[in-house]
Order: C-alpha cells, then structure tokens, then sequence
C-alpha cells in the first residue's frame, strides 16, 4: 500500500494502537480480521494524503544513457525493499505461496502508485487480503455497487502495466551470476541477461532498458568499477524474490553498499534492482562489514 518498508513498519503500530483505543466497536470477535484491515487501511489513507507517491526509476522517466554515469538524487521518493522474513520465510524459500510472491514484487508495487489510493486499497484488499465485497467496502466506508466498479477500473489499470513475468531462479544460473559479478567479467554479465532486461539503481533515476544499453552500462561502468573494488555477493530476499547483499571492497574489508533484487524469465536474468540506499540496509538484518577472507 505505502512502498516503504519503514512507513509500514511505523503504520503497523498505528494501527495495533487505534484498534486497542477502538477495541469496544469490534461487536463481533469472528469479524476481527476484518475489522482489522478496516483501521489498517484507513491508517495507510491517512498517511498516503501526506506523503508524496513513491516511484521505482522506471516510473521517473526515460530509459537513460548506459555512458552516463548514474546520480542520486533526493527530490524523488523511492520504492523501498521489502525483506522476505517479513513475509514469513527464510531467503529464497521456495514454500513462500505464489500468491503471496506476486503481491509483493517490486512491479506489482510500482504498478500499484498509477492508481489512485482507494483503487490501491480496494485492490488489495480483494485480490490480496481477499476479504469479501461487503467487507472491503465497509473498510472504505461505500457502497457495495460502487466498490464493484471501483475495483473493475483498478483491475484495468494495472492490466494496462507491462508486467512481465518472472520466475524461479535455478541454482546455476544464481551461481553464474554471482561469479560473473564477483570475478568483473562483464562478457559473462551481459551473457546471463534477457533481451528485455531493466537495470535500474534507486535513488538515482537512472535506468537501463534491453540488453544492448544494459550490456554497455554494464560494460562500462559497473565491470571496470567492480575490477577496481571487487564485489562480494551474499543471498538473502526481497520482495518474495532472490536478493543479494552487495559489499564492495574498501581498505583491507567489504562494506556493505546495495541491496539487489534480481527477477529471472525464460532462464535469463530480466529484472536488477540495486538498491543504493543504506537506510533500508537496517531492515535486512545485515552485517555492515565482512572480513576479506569472506
């Protein structure tokens, strides 16, 4: 709903403390599940009417030139990671539903912000909470016919999203990448990539689209900077997807520097969120350094 993992984290809290003041109004126990997502999705309203949307690169503007090097800037709210033990699993666990998988990836997300909030709630309370007609049109306070067509027009807005699939990636192709990036071999980099491949490095709103400009950005940049101060690549997850904590070498360790969200289709890596914000790095649970022999 909100994009950020911290505005969730602080949102939840809200929300436990309004339903303990309203605990009196809840009539029915069966029903607190409902009641629930009732304050939870009026607490998330609430804060979405003060905070500015947020946008994963893609959304900020065209695609960018791979010989341009990409800066930060800090005029524009980023989607932020979401780590996959706040969904109840253990990194890459394949028992994570579908279902859930889906809900949660960085491009269902940004799909989410081209609606407006209440499409964004009614949508995910349905297809996501999947609480009843009657039930997610009492937590938006209107009728029941009109959250029917509410709902219909949020589910042909984001239909109108290029989504594409992603899916399972196989250990091979995750251990190729990972030597690929910790050896700086941009030839095998750019041999593991889809055609339709997005690179993209929040917060700058530098992104990358196809195989070509991502293999030159690629080439160009991240190989020879990586050659310079060589990466380490440790698994964990994000979004119900494979994620890597990237540490860069600096002075005798590897500090840690991005969390990256990689999407594979048809055997080929298609989606690479790097995410260069160390306020997020909290969340994953990580530690900031590791030794060289690491």
């Amino acid at each position: 709903m909100l994009g950020s993992s911290h505005d969730a984290e602080d949102m939840v809290q809200e929300t436990l403390l309004r339903a303990w003041r309203a605990k009196e109004s809840l009539d029915d126990p069966k029903a607190a599940r409902a009641w629930l997502y009732r304050i939870g999705t009026n607490v998330c309203l609430d804060e979405l009417a003060r905070r500015p949307k947020r946008l994963l690169p893609v959304n900020a503007g065209p695609a960018g030139d791979p010989d341009a090097p990409p800066i930060p800037t800090s005029e524009l709210a980023w989607i932020e990671p979401c780590p996959n033990t706040w969904l109840g699993d253990s990194p890459g666990d394949p028992a994570l539903s579908v279902e859930l998988r889906e809900s949660v990836t960085l491009a269902f997300i940004a799909a989410l912000q081209v609606l407006t909030t209440q499409q964004r709630a009614l949508l995910l309370l349905r297809d996501v909470v999947e609480l009843t007609t009657e039930e997610a049109a009492a937590a938006l306070e209107m009728t029941v016919s009109a959250s029917k067509s509410l709902l219909h027009r949020a589910r042909s807005a984001i239909g109108q999203q290029s989504l594409i699939s992603d899916e399972a990636i196989d250990a091979e192709l995750l251990a190729r990448y990972v030597r690929a990036w910790e050896s700086a071999d941009p030839t095998a980099m750019v041999a593991l990539l889809h055609e339709e491949v997005v690179l993209a490095m929040p917060p700058s709103p530098t992104w990358f689209a196809g195989r070509a400009a991502t293999a030159g950005f690629i080439r160009g940049y991240v190989a020879e900077r990586a050659r310079m101060q060589p990466l380490r690549l440790i698994r964990t997850g994000a979004n119900g997807r494979v994620a890597f904590a990237v540490y860069r070498a600096q002075q005798g360790t590897f500090e840690l520097e991005a969390i990256q969200v990689v999407g594979a289709h048809s055997g080929a890596i298609v989606a690479i969120d790097h995410f260069l914000m160390p306020e997020v790095f909290e969340l994953f649970e990580l530690p900031r350094t590791l030794t060289a022999t690491v």
